[in-house]
């Protein structure tokens, strides 16, 4: 019912639309309309209703990360043409688990969350979810001709996607960090989380999950040392709904790079964009702990790092850090 409402109201945006119309479109009461318009208010809606004329849309939607409007920012062929929302969730990762044990097909289904309880990233760590004030979703994907060795191709074509709508809104010094996180001045915007299943060393579904601090105006004093928020970088506040479909318009071409070209296309652009590679690391990995010079990466996107003139590759890691940091 909502979106046929906004349908009509965007339809004649700055006009007013009466309430006979809206009722003969539904098939409902005035009333019935009345409360719909005040929930759309409630969301951010600038909706204005006079007695006898009708209703009107003042301007577009800012920043209301509802399916609606990321629908109608889209310009991708399959990725978020199915969404599900959620005003409040443990987590999207969790629902597109859920989502993918009912339907194996769920291939490009969106999970959008205005606010997580226990969002998370990698190694489990906990994803700071403050309500209505950043992007957490997870997007099902099934991969076509992919096998287990494409994973960190694949998560490395979600951060340059990020990095490309970054760009988007002003922020050109975004470099991601290896694995997963992209970073501005060295300090976290964004992160990846990738989970899959496979049968024979072949990919057969995947969870692209990602969170962007978006218009955040300050962090945590627990993490305001090493993360930032779009809001933090730019001094603007940011919709939300243009970002992600963006974001998806990008993975999806990625992801078809991948797909059909193999993945030496998306090690390239990862390092022209990394922030790793030509710096001291300190790695743990599996229970241990060693520091080197981060020199490339090989064919499959793992870490090379040389160490004390022995090149130890990182194929997973419980952290990195840069020991140039304080």
């Amino acid at each position: 019912m909502n979106e046929v409402i906004l349908d009509e109201l965007y339809k004649n945006l700055g006009k007013y639309v009466t309430s006979e119309k809206m009722c003969e479109k539904l098939g409902v009461s005035r009333i019935a309309v009345w409360n719909r318009i005040k929930n759309l208010q409630k969301l951010g809606y600038k909706i204005e209703g006079k007695r006898s004329v009708g209703y009107v849309l003042k301007e577009e939607a800012k920043d209301i990360l509802i399916p609606y409007e990321i629908k109608r920012r889209l310009n991708t062929k399959i990725f978020g043409k199915k969404i599900e929302y959620f005003r409040l969730t443990s987590s999207t990762m969790d629902e597109a688990e859920y989502i993918l044990e009912k339907d194996p097909d769920a291939h490009g289904t969106l999970v959008v969350a205005e606010e997580q309880t226990s969002g998370r990233g990698r190694q489990k760590r906990k994803w700071l979810s403050p309500r209505g004030k950043n992007i957490y979703v997870s997007l099902i994907y099934t991969p076509k001709n992919m096998d287990v060795s494409d994973s960190i191709a694949m998560m490395f074509a979600t951060s340059i996607a990020i990095k490309e709508a970054l760009s988007d809104f002003g922020i050109e010094n975004a470099k991601i960090k290896w694995p997963n996180d992209v970073m501005v001045n060295d300090k976290k915007i964004a992160g990846v989380l990738l989970e899959t299943r496979s049968e024979a060393g072949v990919l057969t579904n995947a969870i692209i999950g990602f969170g962007i601090n978006v218009n955040m105006e300050e962090m945590p004093d627990e993490i305001k040392d090493t993360a930032t928020s779009m809001y933090i970088e730019t001094n603007n506040t940011v919709d939300r709904a243009t970002l992600l479909s963006n974001t998806l318009f990008y993975l999806e071409n990625l992801l078809n790079i991948l797909v059909n070209e193999g993945r030496s296309k998306i090690l390239e652009l990862w390092k022209e964009y990394n922030n790793t590679l030509g710096r001291k690391v300190e790695i743990h990995s599996d229970g241990e702990v060693f520091v080197g010079l981060a020199k490339d990466i090989d064919k499959d996107g793992f870490l090379l790092v040389d160490v004390g003139g022995n090149v130890k590759k990182v194929v997973t890691a419980d952290s990195v850090r840069f020991v140039d940091e304080k």
